[in-house]
């Protein structure tokens, strides 16, 4: 072997140990660890949990106060035939968390899109000596009373529906009817004859003074309906 083709075999060598060398150096790229929470949610209502009611818990970053919490897990789930006490696990990416941060879980269970019961206290977890397992509590959720127009006692028509368990019979000519005028004065029509009088609205009760109708007389079971709304 020549003396040069010595000197660039080793140079070959030395290329190759060093490419060799440099590429068991990489590290290979690490998976962030996952991690869970759990628990159990509850509340104090004796009441059975309908089959289409879901459950969601969440996992939120409440760090900043003057911005909406990070939600960094959630687990929405259907509790399929469980009653209270329910577990729960929540998942979240370890490399989301911050040990500086302040993280908190919150629960709700709601039917048909109908929120019934919602967490109100905080769950602190993971960081700053907070647990990884929680029991949340909830309470449930009062529903808004349905809104139901309002109906004017004044200078509205009453309509006779019903007479001592009985349907209203039709009368003669106009269905029978009330209308309550202003300074407690009334009129109306009993089927057969026109009616007037007065009446006392007094701590939520309705009282009728005695009335005085026209004198006409009709059939008799119209006549029968008026003795017993307006006895003479």
């Amino acid at each position: 072997m020549s003396y040069h083709r010595a000197i660039i075999l080793g140079a070959v060598a030395m290329i190759s140990l060093a490419t060799s060398s440099w590429a068991q150096s990489t590290p290979a790229q690490a998976n962030p660890a996952p991690g869970t929470i759990t628990g159990t949610v509850t509340y104090r209502e004796r009441m059975a949990l309908p089959a289409d009611a879901a459950i969601d818990v969440k996992l939120q970053d409440v760090s900043l106060q003057d911005a909406p919490a990070k939600t960094i897990g959630e687990s929405v789930f259907a509790p399929a035939g469980q009653q209270v006490p329910i577990p729960f696990q929540v998942s979240y990416n370890s490399a989301d968390i911050n040990p500086a941060h302040t993280y908190q879980v919150r629960a709700n269970i709601s039917v048909n899109g109908k929120m019934m019961f919602s967490s109100t206290t905080a769950y602190p977890v993971m960081t700053k000596g907070a647990p990884s397992q929680v029991a949340i509590m909830l309470q449930q959720v009062q529903q808004p009373a349905t809104a139901t127009p309002a109906i004017k006692l004044r200078e509205t028509r009453w309509e006779l529906a019903e007479l001592n368990g009985q349907p209203a019979a039709p009368g003669e000519g106009e269905v029978p009817h009330l209308v309550l005028r202003s300074k407690g004065k009334l009129s109306g029509w009993t089927g057969c004859n026109t009616i007037a009088g007065s009446y006392i609205v007094e701590q939520g009760a309705l009282q009728f003074t005695p009335a005085a109708t026209t004198m006409k007389m009709c059939p008799p079971p119209v006549m029968e309906q008026e003795q017993a709304l307006a006895p003479r």
